[in-house]
């Protein structure tokens, strides 16, 4: 049995695990902020609590399955959205979203995987780094669950 970064494996479902650290400093900075000017312009103050409060909210709720027994994924990346479920074999491409700031410094990478469902293309947001080898070690790790258990097909995965 081999041991994912990312995932946690219960029986033949794969949960990804969700990065804590990234909301926690993001959740501090804002809330610092919003301390900060609280005094001077309270409406700001109370916007970015608001803010916060929803990032957390998000985080918890926030999933993405593979189950290689239904031979499916299943994603919710928002509370705003509801989960969506599609089969592997609609899975199409994965791809990277890179933020820059100053044209140069990266300051956020996203990664996606587009399935195919009734001529339409159908997108699923895996999850967020700010390097582009931390997005790498997802894609390895998400392509070795999808190709274990015979769970192949033909179609190239290119980043």
């Amino acid at each position: 049995m081999k041991k994912y970064q990312h995932y946690k494996q219960e029986g033949n479902r794969y949960i990804f695990k969700n990065q804590p650290v990234f909301i926690t400093v993001l959740c501090i900075l804002l809330l610092t902020v919003a301390g900060l000017i609280f005094n001077n312009t309270r409406i700001v103050s109370y916007v970015i609590i608001a803010v916060v409060a929803l990032i957390m909210i998000n985080f918890f709720t926030k999933k993405f399955i593979i189950d290689t027994d239904r031979k499916t994924i299943t994603g919710k990346h928002t509370i705003f959205v509801s989960a969506r479920t599609y089969p592997i074999e609609n899975f199409r491409h994965f791809h990277v979203l890179a933020t820059k700031y100053m044209g140069f410094i990266t300051t956020n990478v996203m990664l996606s995987m587009y399935f195919e469902v009734d001529g339409k293309e159908k997108q699923l947001t895996i999850g967020q780094s700010l390097t582009h080898k931390g997005i790498q070690k997802m894609v390895n790790e998400t392509e070795d669950i999808m190709n274990s258990n015979g769970l192949n097909h033909e179609y190239n995965r290119p980043l």
